[in-house]
């Protein structure tokens, strides 16, 4: 008797993974499905796929990288016993250097030094550029925290950034700093003022000193919470799938979809399609890694482009619920992150 085939939503719930997780398996090649319907795309697994998916979801716990959990599935017992024992020692060593971190900052904190005012000079049309570049991806509202634009200066140079959640927009700009570093918080039409003012300055002499930004005499800033990007921007996971597109035929697709939301299937054939109707578009391009299927805002996703210097943007994709970043070839400063929409059908 064939064995009985299983929904992926009967298989999500048995194996203690969501339906868009499997799917994200399937691109990846480490849990095949035992059959794909050709009319519907509807997967379908038998029950003795159970134990892989087990082994699977105790790796994703504990952390364990997808090219790690392929050697882990796929490989003779000693060299998957093998690929583990590296990976503890790296989380091992991860962990050590976390520890001494942390112990740092606590012996820092006991200390309790005066921070020193962070001082850095930079060309002001520059900086002006930046805040423009970013300054789209800040929230609307003007009651929102996040109408704003953060000025950050660390030992690297100056971070200006904005966000709304949904997506976030960051300028790194070089720049010798002196002090302690610090950040200040405008607000948009703060914002807007000192672009003005920035674009007649040479040399920018910025000083920030608790959440006030100071040029020429001039104070700016607001008195509010921002997110860490930095800390943001280390936590993401190493990339499954990277492309460089056409921006032109991106923004073009978006445009031609016509709707608030749009797919972006990444593989052999790229292109950009409607989940409402059959409208679809080319899109131009290099994408290594396995094929993967976004689905995006289409307003967020064309600002997140617009921002983007130059004919091409790289993406890089972790999986469908992860941010997606779009850097440009052309300047290598700028990052965008967009947060993908949601979306849990059979398939």
């Amino acid at each position: 008797m064939d064995e009985p085939l299983l929904t992926i939503g009967a298989f999500a719930r048995a194996v203690g993974l969501t339906a868009s997780a499997l799917r994200h398996y399937d691109e990846c090649g480490l849990l095949v499905p035992a059959e794909v319907d050709s009319g519907t795309g509807y997967r379908y697994y038998t029950p003795e796929l159970a134990d892989r998916a087990r082994l699977i979801v105790g790796m994703r716990e504990a952390g364990v990288p997808i090219e790690t959990m392929r050697i882990v599935l796929d490989s003779p017992t000693a060299e998957a016993r093998a690929a583990l024992a590296e990976f503890l020692e790296d989380q091992s060593a991860r962990t050590a250097r976390a520890e001494e971190a942390v112990r740092g900052v606590l012996a820092a904190v006991d200390a309790g030094p005066a921070a020193r005012p962070a001082l850095v000079e930079l060309p002001g049309p520059v900086l002006a550029a930046a805040i423009r570049q970013v300054r789209h991806a800040a929230e609307s509202d003007p009651a929102s925290e996040l109408a704003s634009v953060l000025i950050d200066v660390g030992g690297a140079g100056v971070d200006v950034v904005a966000t709304n959640r949904y997506w976030m927009a960051v300028r790194e700009l070089p720049a010798a700093a002196e002090g302690d570093g610090g950040r200040a918080v405008l607000s948009l039409p703060d914002a807007a003022a000192l672009v003005d003012r920035l674009d007649a300055i040479t040399t920018a002499e910025l000083r920030i000193a608790d959440g006030t930004l100071t040029l020429a005499g001039q104070e700016l800033g607001r008195d509010t919470t921002y997110p860490a990007h930095r800390l943001v921007l280390a936590g993401l996971e190493p990339a499954v799938t990277r492309a460089v597109l056409s921006k032109a035929d991106l923004l073009a697709g978006l445009d031609a979809a016509a709707y608030a939301e749009v797919d972006l299937f990444l593989g052999d054939q790229t292109r950009l399609r409607s989940p409402h109707t059959a409208e679809q578009s080319d899109v131009r391009g290099v994408v290594t890694g396995p094929p993967s299927r976004l689905r995006l805002g289409t307003a967020l996703f064309g600002r997140a482009l617009a921002a983007c210097l130059g004919d091409e943007v790289q993406l890089a994709v972790t999986a469908p619920d992860r941010p997606v970043v779009v850097t440009s070839p052309y300047q290598p400063g700028f990052t965008a992150l967009v947060m993908p929409v949601r979306h849990d059908s059979e398939g």
